[in-house]
């Protein structure tokens, strides 16, 4: 992984070849819409540029989603389970408060 330390001391076309290689890919691209009449716009100006096919950050995008709705489901299920230990934590107090004060 490069860090902002190893990209400072790259070369300075290094440095520019990542910079633009980023803007690329993360879709970066700068269009202006006020120069351009509008039956000239084409419908490309809103496409993200990225080196991986579309199929394949929609799968990608799909897998997070599952993955991110099962951790849900789990993180749900053990709230339920931490609220209903702290309601049975409390009735075992006051149980035993109770039988403190008969004693």
């Amino acid at each position: 992984m490069t860090t902002w330390e190893d990209l400072d001391s790259e070369s300075g076309s290094d440095k520019e070849e990542a910079e633009e290689e980023a803007n690329v890919t993360m879709g970066l691209v700068a269009t202006t819409t006020s120069e351009v009449e509008p039956e000239l716009v084409s419908e490309d100006e809103n496409d993200v540029y990225s080196k991986i096919p579309k199929e394949e950050l929609i799968e990608s995008l799909k897998e997070l989603l599952t993955h991110f709705e099962h951790r849900t489901n789990e993180l749900r299920y053990l709230k339920d389970k931490y609220d209903a230990l702290l309601k049975q934590q409390e009735l075992t107090l006051l149980n035993q408060k109770a039988s403190e004060d008969g004693l």
